[in-house]
């Protein structure tokens, strides 16, 4: 906690900084020597735990997917048509967060749960890709694991966002959307930046330092999940709380963090949803942390074949709170796919 109040007086001073020379000095002369600190810690690289086996069911198999921007990790199991689970974008976020949910479908579908490049097990290069780049990967993904065959894709969070402009601009490579809570950030105005790290996010050498002893602790993805990712504190389990965590410390996963505080990920969302061929059906919660159930409300409207589920549960980790939920929910839409296709 001393970090980011340190962290927010900092902002405040380079406030000051900004329109006044003569301050500017002086508190360029301070922030040498906090500079050089930084940088002695920084500079170390930080020792990563092994992601746990938790991360996915031990039946499935796992797999790298070689895209533009880099390796894609991903397990699979099952058979039949293409059926993928995108998770979130948050700290610690990967394929975890479907794992209580996606085996249940290997019986009539070929699953397939990636971790999005910058996540989990999969590269995380130093450059974080942008909302472009990152749907040129998950096409580039979706085409080698399925065998150029459209898929089913079931995501949440940003990640249902990307999925919506990957429609758009991709069709022939999806058949259909179930999306939970999908967010935007342009539209939205939210980065979801903890206070205090503006500043400290814009300079290099602090990055590492404040996400490896602030960001990725387990002190603070535990107060972060209990408010964002379950929708009471008591449903966050042990083992949820471990892989984050862990997943979160990876040796840089800061990366796609700042990217996405410094906007990578905000594109026009809304502009693109009339363009969208594909039927979509949206899981709003009733009472989201982070937006009003209108606002699924509205895009429901500019989708040409979208309609709108209320549902109980509200956080990021929702699939893992109530994975029997979901179960059921997807279940009910993928049954009518299957009379479809057969």
């Amino acid at each position: 906690m001393r970090l980011i109040k340190a962290a927010v007086r900092l902002e405040i001073m380079f406030d000051k900084w900004k329109k006044n020379s003569a301050f500017s000095l002086g508190l360029g002369v301070g922030l040498v020597g906090g500079l050089a600190l930084a940088l002695r810690y920084a500079a170390k690289k930080a020792a990563s735990r092994l992601i746990p086996d938790s991360i996915s069911p031990a039946v499935f198999a796992t797999r790298v997917s070689q895209t533009t921007y880099g390796e894609m990790v991903y397990h699979t199991a099952g058979a039949g048509e293409p059926l993928i689970f995108l998770h979130g974008i948050y700290f610690g976020a990967s394929s975890y967060e479907w794992s209580k949910v996606y085996p249940h479908f290997t019986s009539h579908w070929q699953v397939l749960a990636p971790d999005l490049i910058g996540f989990g097990e999969s590269q995380r290069p130093a450059n974080a890709l942008d909302a472009d780049q990152h749907v040129c990967a998950l096409r580039e993904f979706f085409f080698e694991a399925s065998g150029g065959r459209p898929a089913i894709v079931i995501a949440s969070d940003i990640s249902a966002a990307l999925a919506l402009l990957t429609a758009s601009k991709h069709p022939e490579s999806i058949a259909r959307l179930i999306l939970y809570q999908p967010q935007n950030l342009m539209e939205s105005g939210r980065r979801r930046r903890p206070s205090g790290v503006g500043l400290m996010g814009r300079l290099p050498l602090f990055r590492e330092f404040i996400y490896r002893n602030y960001l990725a602790s387990e002190h603070f993805l535990k107060i972060w999940l209990c408010r964002f990712g379950v929708s009471q504190p008591e449903h966050l389990s042990e083992e949820m709380l471990s892989v984050i965590t862990t997943c979160a410390q990876q040796y840089g996963a800061h990366y796609a963090i700042f990217g996405l505080f410094n906007g990578k990920l905000s594109f026009p969302l809304f502009q693109r949803l009339p363009s969208i061929p594909q039927p979509v059906t949206i899981l709003w919660p009733e009472e989201s942390p982070l937006f009003p159930f209108e606002r699924g409300e509205k895009m429901v409207k500019l989708l040409p074949r979208g309609s709108l589920q209320l549902v109980s549960y509200r956080g990021v980790l929702a699939p893992l709170e109530d994975p029997e939920g979901f179960k059921k929910l997807i279940e009910e839409v993928l049954v009518g796919e299957l009379r479809r296709i057969s």
